[in-house]
């Protein structure tokens, strides 16, 4: 069937809209930096489900990063993997604790109630991690973690000592990364690990880098219990460097929207299922 004048102006004049719309867009995350799609309809007038093809599409084309609920803004100076900065495949530390903040705070409160007076504990870096150091209330414990923020947050804290790992500073997660394997964690003994991760699937928890692989495969090492801290988005997420499989995780503290798959994928392996609200 042929196509009328009509029809291909019409055509033209959305392809012109969708690119104002996309350069809205992009101007209110340069205001914001992260910003949700509730936001983005509201302000545009247009439905959520469009906002999130918008997302994906700017996401393919660079110029934003698409995240679960929103997405972020591309820092031109300070990008994802260069090695000046951070992590191959990792947010900004403050990009990541803008991400499932309701998720992550309610996991990180539950997570902080299992640490009992007179633990000693290892506390990876991580946004939900954050928030789990300001709901702590044992006492006597001695904490080691990788984290400069959780190091901040833990400090002056009465009765508890805390240990930092030696090596490289990962400026954007905010991280002390030792690339030689042979500081303090080889000498740390620890009732619990409270861990995160980029991704979980069948084959295990997930990274993307190799340091951050190999830095978190000795903490585990050195745990009795490894506690895993991951909001749902987790479990639908992609990484292609495995941590450690399932069966090396005894618990698994996570929010309400898990799927029926992932649950069924996690009490295959017996691991201990918190969920929280």
């Amino acid at each position: 069937m042929a196509v009328s004048k009509q029809d291909n102006d019409r055509a033209e004049g959305d392809k012109l809209f969708i690119h104002e719309r996309w350069n809205r867009i992009i101007d209110m995350l340069h205001e914001s930096r992260v910003t949700s799609v509730e936001q983005f309809s509201s302000t545009l007038s247009v439905s959520p489900a469009t906002i999130r093809r918008d997302l994906n599409e700017l996401h393919t084309e660079g110029r934003l990063r698409r995240v679960r609920g929103g997405a972020i803004a591309v820092e031109p100076n300070a990008t994802l993997g260069d090695p000046y900065f951070g992590l191959s495949g990792q947010l900004h530390q403050e990009d990541n604790l803008a991400v499932n903040i309701k998720e992550k705070r309610a996991i990180g409160e539950k997570a902080a109630s299992m640490i009992e007076d007179n633990d000693s504990v290892i506390i990876d870096g991580g946004s939900t991690t954050v928030y789990m150091t300001q709901h702590i209330k044992a006492k006597n414990l001695m904490v080691l973690t990788t984290s400069i923020p959780i190091m901040n947050s833990l400090l002056g804290r009465p009765k508890l000592r805390i240990l930092i790992a030696g090596g490289e500073v990962f400026q954007e997660q905010a991280l002390v990364l030792d690339p030689y394997s042979h500081g303090i964690v080889d000498k740390f003994s620890a009732t619990k690990l409270f861990i995160g991760a980029q991704a979980v699937t069948a084959r295990g928890l997930m990274q993307t880098d190799p340091l951050l692989v190999q830095n978190e495969q000795q903490l585990i090492s050195r745990a009795d219990k490894v506690i895993l801290l991951a909001d749902s988005s987790k479990f639908e997420a992609k990484a292609s460097l495995s941590v450690c499989g399932l069966e090396a995780i005894d618990t698994v503290v996570t929010d309400a929207s898990i799927s029926k798959e992932a649950r069924k994928m996690l009490n295959e392996h017996d691991i201990d299922v918190i969920v929280v609200k």
